[in-house]
């Protein structure tokens, strides 16, 4: 069990990084979406891959030709009616018109108690120059059960709280209330709203 909520926190950190080579993305098209939510940008360009984390998520990277990049997508599946599985399969290699947002978020990569990892993460498997916070762990009294991560908090003893979707596991159960190392960095997340092939 423990495998698999590890193999689908890297999915949803893989999704969430910037596109590749560190370029900026810059959409041609944007639409404001409603008031109080995120920009929905309007976009075009070549699906390549579409990873699945499990389901309902699925990792997409989408190339711009034009532009020289691609970029990683988040799906969720089950926000998408329209859309299933094999219709997904079938756009790989083709063009695609989409609707997505892009948020900045603090992705958690690991969390330790007395130095040792709640998440068996190899160290050397770790990005450099990872942002920590060390402080009461909360929010992590039960491991998730759904297909959605919880939300966790790590309290530091100068008053600095900071919060991160998760999917808790036993282990974090067991360190829930307790002194923890959290080493985490920021991300941009991209999520599909919405996905059709190109011209219709």
């Amino acid at each position: 069990m423990k495998s698999t909520y590890i193999s689908l926190f890297f999915l949803l950190s893989l999704v969430a990084c910037d596109g590749q080579g560190g370029q900026e993305r810059k959409p041609e098209e944007s639409t404001s979406a409603s008031s109080g939510g995120p920009e929905q940008i309007d976009e075009f360009g070549l699906l390549q891959t579409a990873e699945d984390g499990g389901y309902p998520f699925y990792s997409l990277e989408i190339a711009f030709p034009e532009r020289n990049f691609s970029e990683f997508f988040t799906l969720n599946l089950a926000e998408l009616p329209d859309l299933d599985p094999g219709k997904l399969a079938a756009m790989v290699g083709k063009y695609v018109s989409f609707t997505y947002t892009s948020q900045a978020s603090m992705a958690l990569l690991d969390l330790r108690q007395d130095g040792v990892s709640l998440l068996d993460m190899n160290p050397a498997d770790l990005p450099d120059n990872l942002l920590q916070i060390t402080g009461t762990l909360s929010g992590a009294s039960t491991v998730t059960a759904g297909d959605l991560p919880g939300r966790i908090r790590i309290h530091d003893p100068e008053d600095l709280s900071l919060e991160f979707d998760f999917f808790i596991t036993p282990e974090m159960v067991q360190a829930d209330g307790r002194l923890v190392e959290g080493l985490y960095e920021d991300r941009t997340t991209n999520t599909i709203l919405a996905l059709r092939p190109a011209g219709k």
